[in-house]
Formats: C-alpha cells, structure tokens, sequence
C-alpha cells in the first residue's frame, strides 16, 4: 500500500470515529516535508456545536501549535472528503504545498473551478497540488454514500 493510501486509511478512521459521535464523517492528516505524521484532526462541528470545527481545521490547528509555525509549506494534508472553500483558504493561508483527497463532493464544482483557486486576497501562497481519489470507495463508504 502507498503512503497516500495508508494515510488516507487513517483519515478515514477518523471519519468513522466522527461519525460514530454524532458528527459529520471527516478525517484529515498532515505529514512533514520527510513524511511524517504531525498533526491530526476529526470533524466535530456538531459535538463541539462549531461550525468551523472541521477536520481539515483541527488538522491545521494541531499542526501550527504543535510545530510552533502558521508556515506549513512542504506539508501535506490529507482529506477524507473535498476540502470545503473555509477549509481551502485555510490550507492556502497555512501554505500547505499538497493536498491528497479521499472522495470529491457530491455536486462537484463547475467545469474548470478549483477548490483551492481562491482569490489572491486571501493569500499570496500558490495554490497546492492536489491529488484526487485516494481511496474513493472507502471515503465515499463512510459518508453513506456509493461510487459512481
């Protein structure tokens, strides 16, 4: 198994564990320039009864505190499901440099729009590659819904 497969296993873990508390099934990791896991993060927007508590959010959060940095360029950030647009700005604030997801949202943008494309004014970093799929059915499992 690749490390973008193990890694989104683990996100979708979290996913189940959110779900399994009541809230929305969503997981993210974040790996260090070498690869290494340093932050993590499970939706717990209806628990905590905030809706900016997304897993991609506690994610970043975990990862500037615990390194000390708002820097995360040559980071990578895993996502159970399609970053939402608060969670883009987010990742491209933070600088992240990749961006790996498990399943694309239910309606998808329009043809040639781009989550992590948001304006400039929200930050100068440039936007982050994006690796789309990892792992889809198991993504698409925990969220109740099916490929195709």
């Amino acid at each position: 198994m690749s490390q973008d497969a193990e890694l989104m296993a683990r996100c979708i873990e979290l996913a189940r564990r959110s779900k399994d508390a009541g809230d929305f099934p969503f997981g993210s990791v974040i790996t260090g320039p070498d690869g290494q896991v340093v932050a993590e993060g499970r939706n717990r927007e209806v628990t905590e009864c905030d809706v900016s508590w997304h897993a991609e959010m506690a994610a970043i959060r975990n990862a500037t505190r615990s390194l000390g940095t708002r820097d995360l360029r040559g980071h990578t950030l895993y996502a159970s499901g399609e970053p939402c647009l608060m969670c883009a700005v987010a990742i491209r604030r933070a600088g992240i440099s990749r961006v790996v997801v498990g399943a694309r949202t239910k309606d998808p943008s329009p043809a040639g729009a781009h989550p992590f494309r948001t304006p400039e004014a929200f930050s100068d970093n440039p936007p982050p590659q994006v690796t789309w799929g990892v792992l889809e059915g198991d993504a698409l499992l925990v969220q109740g819904r099916e490929a195709g």
